[in-house]
């Protein structure tokens, strides 16, 4: 069987579909509650340092074409120490991707399906992810880049149907309320978000176009991050900061509530679609890199079979929150904020660039396995 192969744009559209909807979603609140009237410059300085973040992911990468995570880390520290990191990503990447699931779920009994029980989005959405992911990591490519348009459109057209609605008072006066510190600490959310770009590591050596592969990354990740400071910012000027920090989804409700001349109504669905197939790239990417990362790391020949370990794990973790609280607050605020954000988004990359320029650590290309 053929080598598997993605191009350039497949990943640009994988980039932003993973982290558009989500980010969109779930940040806007804790980003208003923490910097108000001045979330939208939160999101945009969050926005700049996913982009920053995503550089560093791509500069390591470009030391080693061809090759994932499991790879070059032993390349970089040694084998002892790249099998602690690599390991402490395997770790991370296994809650995230359960925790993912469980807002996912929360979301959809909240809207849609109230009376529906827990297992059955959450089952649903493993299998399909499941599915996708033994497909392979093409299949996936594909799918991003036949629903990425429609999901930018999807984003965009609510969006410009409420600028009409805008009070621009409500977002005056622009920093003086709040200042430096405050607008930093509302960024934290949606960095949080954009910063799984590290999940790439695990996606550069499929690229076809190893050399020119990152700048897709690059305009993924600002893509999505200039969608939510955008949102974030009507969010504010439609409803104002107070109602906005005290919807659990105001970008949701926002659209919820759109009417153009009586014509264009109840777009809430359009939301939850965009929502939903979101979800299901970024669950399907997570599912990939925990699936195909984990085998490479214990030398299993046929990776497809550790998808049998992986959906049981993840739904295992995704039971653990006991409810919206602990899946949607406590975790980002307790774990992914704190640990999450620092270590495996910002802190390791950096010390694995630095560590590679000075040891001036690089690989030649390595076959990927169908």
């Amino acid at each position: 069987m053929k080598e598997m192969r993605i191009g350039g744009k497949q990943l640009f559209w994988l980039v932003a579909v993973m982290q558009a909807g989500m980010t969109i979603l779930l940040t806007i609140n804790p980003a208003v509650m923490a910097a108000g009237r001045d979330a939208w410059l939160s999101t945009a300085f969050a926005s700049l340092l996913g982009v920053f973040s995503a550089f560093v992911h791509a500069r390591v990468n470009r030391r080693f074409p061809g090759q994932t995570l499991v790879d070059f880390v032993p390349s970089i520290v040694g084998k002892w120490a790249g099998n602690a990191v690599i390991g402490l990503y395997f770790l991370f990447w296994y809650v995230v991707l359960g925790m993912i699931l469980r807002q996912y779920t929360e979301f959809i009994l909240s809207t849609i399906l109230p009376r529906t029980p827990l297992l059955v989005p959450l089952v649903s959405m493993i299998l399909v992810a499941a599915y996708v992911t033994v497909s392979g990591i093409e299949v996936l490519a594909r799918c991003s880049e036949l629903f990425g348009p429609f999901i930018l459109l999807g984003i965009l057209l609510p969006l410009i149907l409420m600028v009409d609605d805008a009070k621009m008072n409500y977002a005056l006066p622009i920093y003086s309320d709040s200042g430096l510190l405050v607008i930093l600490k509302g960024s934290l959310p949606t960095m949080t978000f954009l910063g799984d770009c590290v999940l790439m590591w695990m996606v550069y050596g499929f690229v076809a176009e190893q050399r020119t592969g990152s700048k897709y990354v690059l305009l993924g990740v600002g893509m999505s991050g200039l969608l939510t400071c955008a949102a974030t910012f009507l969010s504010i000027v439609v409803m104002g900061p107070e109602q906005s920090s005290n919807m659990t989804y105001p970008y949701f409700n926002l659209i919820r509530n759109t009417s153009y001349f009586d014509f264009v109504q109840n777009m809430d669905s359009l939301v939850i679609a965009i929502w939903i197939v979101s979800v299901f790239i970024k669950v399907s990417l997570y599912f990939f890199a925990c699936t195909y990362g984990t085998a490479q790391w214990l030398k299993v020949r046929r990776w497809r079979r550790m998808a049998w370990f992986v959906a049981p794990a993840a739904l295992g973790i995704a039971l653990v929150p006991r409810d919206f609280i602990e899946s949607s607050v406590l975790f980002p605020q307790k774990i992914a904020t704190p640990y999450i954000l620092p270590i495996h988004m910002f802190g390791l990359p950096l010390l694995l660039w630095a560590v590679a320029k000075m040891r001036r650590a690089g690989e030649q290309p390595v076959k990927r396995k169908n």
